[in-house]
C-alpha cells in the first residue's frame, strides 16, 4: 500500500523544530503538542502470512481506557523510525460513543507493532486522505439501492439482498458510478460499465431461506423509476461510511413475513480500499417461527461455463453476451460454520450455493459472513474465474490491536486550541 506523505495545517500541527526544542524538555515526547490525548496500541500479526489490511477498533470498547476516543479529530502516528502519518477514518454507529476507527496496517509474518494515535476534543481539522473507496445510496436515477466501488471495481445492490457488478475496461480507474447509474457496453470506459444480468437468480452472494423443498428470497424494492408508490416490507438502504479507506453500506429488512412466519434481515456489505472484493455480514434474526429454515447465498451460474472447485469458495465464469465476454464470480466462507450445497434452481437458472451450518429455529438467531468478487474479461483478465479465486484465496488474517495506555498531555499550557 502506497502511503501518501501528510502535510498537516497549521493548526493541527505546531513546527518541528519548535516541538523538537519544547519535547526535549519534558520527560514525554509529545509528537503533535495541540492534541490533549493519546492512545498508544500494539498490532500484531498471528499468521504465517503478510497482513496489508485494514485494523478496525472498536469505539465503545476502547473508550474504557481512553475516554472521549476518537474525539473530533484522530491522528495515527507511527515512530518506529522517522515519524509519519497514517490515514484513518471514524465510521459512525447509532450513537456517539458506538462505530469504529479504522487505519491501515502492513505487517509481516507473525510481526507486531507499536502505533499511537492522538486524538483532540475541540480540533476538526479536515485531513488530506486520499480518497480510495466510495459508497452511495442515491445511485444514478435510482435512490432506492446502493452502490460501492474501489478503484478497481464496482459492485450495487440493486435494491435486493445481492450484488451486480460494475467493471473498467483495461487501464481505467473507478469511483464515478454514482454519476450515472448503469450504463451499457458502448458508453465510456471511465463511467463503468453494467457487465452482468442478475435476472430473476442470487445474483452475486444473494441470500435466501429454505425450509424443506420450498425456497424463500427476500422481497426487492422498487425502484425511483417504476414511478409506483414501494409496498410495505420492502427494503432500505443506509451508507454508514464513504471512505477514504473503506465504504459499508446497510440493507435492512426489520420484517420479513414468510408465511405465518417472521423474521428480521440486515446485512453489511463492506469494500476495502486496493481490494476488489466485498466482506458480506448477514444476520438473521427470528420474531415468530413455528418452522425451521437453512440460511444460505450464492452466485447464479452463467452459460458456456466453467467452474473451479476449492474447498473454500465457488467461483465460475461464463459469457452471457458475446459483445460482453467472459465474466467470473466468486464467493469465498469459512469451512465449518458454511459448507457447499450443490445447485439451487430460480427461475432464470441454476446457482451455487452454500449453506450455514447452523438453523433458524425460534429463538435462535443466524450470522453468515463470506466474501465475494467479480472479475470481466474487459478490465484485462484473460480468466476471470482464476482472477476471483485469486482475489478470495488472497484474503490475509484480521491484525489484533491491543490497548497499551492512554495519556493526557504533560503541558495542557500549550493546548492553543483546547479548553482550558
Amino acid at each position: 500500500m502506497t502511503r501518501s506523505k501528510l502535510h498537516l495545517p497549521a493548526a493541527v500541527l505546531l513546527s518541528f523544530g519548535l516541538c523538537s526544542l519544547a519535547c526535549a524538555q519534558q520527560s514525554v515526547f509529545w509528537a503533535l503538542p495541540n492534541f490533549s490525548d493519546r492512545l498508544e496500541v500494539r498490532v500484531a500479526n498471528s499468521s504465517s502470512q503478510r497482513v496489508h489490511t485494514l485494523a478496525v477498533m472498536d469505539i465503545a470498547r476502547t473508550r474504557i481506557m481512553a475516554p472521549e476516543f476518537p474525539g473530533t479529530l484522530a491522528i495515527v502516528a507511527d515512530q518506529n523510525g522517522p515519524t509519519r502519518y497514517l490515514p484513518s477514518q471514524v465510521d459512525p454507529g447509532e450513537d456517539e460513543a458506538s462505530g469504529a476507527f479504522v487505519f491501515p496496517v502492513d505487517l509481516a509474518p507473525h510481526a507486531q507493532q507499536t502505533l499511537e494515535i492522538y486524538y483532540s476534543n475541540t480540533l476538526q481539522e479536515p485531513l488530506p486522505w486520499p480518497k480510495r473507496v466510495h459508497a452511495t445510496h442515491s445511485y444514478g436515477y435510482n435512490h432506492a439501492t446502493a452502490a460501492m466501488e474501489s478503484e478497481l471495481i464496482g459492485y450495487r445492490t440493486y435494491g435486493g439482498f445481492y450484488l451486480d457488478v460494475q467493471a473498467h475496461e483495461k487501464g481505467q480507474v473507478g469511483l464515478f458510478n454514482s454519476l450515472i447509474g448503469y450504463t451499457s457496453i458502448s458508453s465510456p470506459a471511465s463511467e463503468g460499465q453494467d457487465v452482468l444480468h442478475v435476472g430473476d437468480t442470487l445474483g452475486l452472494g444473494g441470500i435466501f431461506l429454505r425450509s424443506g423443498d420450498t425456497v424463500y428470497r427476500p422481497p426487492v424494492n422498487t425502484p425511483d423509476y417504476a414511478h409506483r408508490v414501494a409496498k410495505p416490507g420492502e427494503p432500505t438502504f443506509r451508507v454508514l461510511a464513504s471512505g477514504p479507506l473503506r465504504a459499508l453500506v446497510e440493507e435492512d429488512l426489520p420484517h420479513w413475513k414468510i408465511g405465518g412466519d417472521e423474521v428480521a434481515l440486515r446485512a453489511e456489505y463492506e469494500m476495502r480500499e486496493g481490494e476488489e472484493g466485498v466482506r458480506c455480514h448477514v444476520w438473521v434474526t427470528p420474531l415468530h417461527l413455528a418452522r425451521t429454515f437453512e440460511v444460505g447465498a450464492g452466485i447464479r451460474e452463467l452459460p458456456q461455463m466453467h467452474r473451479l472447485e476449492e474447498p473454500s469458495l465457488l467461483a465460475v465464469d461464463g459469457i452471457q453476451d458475446r459483445t460482453t465476454g467472459r465474466i467470473g464470480l466468486g464467493l469465498a466462507f469459512s469451512p465449518g460454520p458454511a459448507h457447499r450445497a450443490g445447485v439451487l434452481s430460480t427461475p432464470e437458472g441454476n446457482n451455487e450455493i452454500v449453506l450455514s451450518g447452523d438453523l433458524l429455529r425460534a429463538g435462535h438467531a443466524v450470522n453468515l459472513t463470506y466474501e465475494v468478487a467479480a472479475a470481466w474479461q474487459g478490465s484485462g483478465w484473460t480468466s476471470p474465474v482464476q482472477h476471483v479465486v485469486e482475489i478470495l484465496q488472497g484474503r490475509t488474517a484480521q491484525p489484533v490491536v491491543v490497548l497499551l495506555r492512554h495519556e493526557s498531555t504533560p503541558h495542557p499550557e500549550r493546548l492553543t486550541s483546547e479548553p482550558q
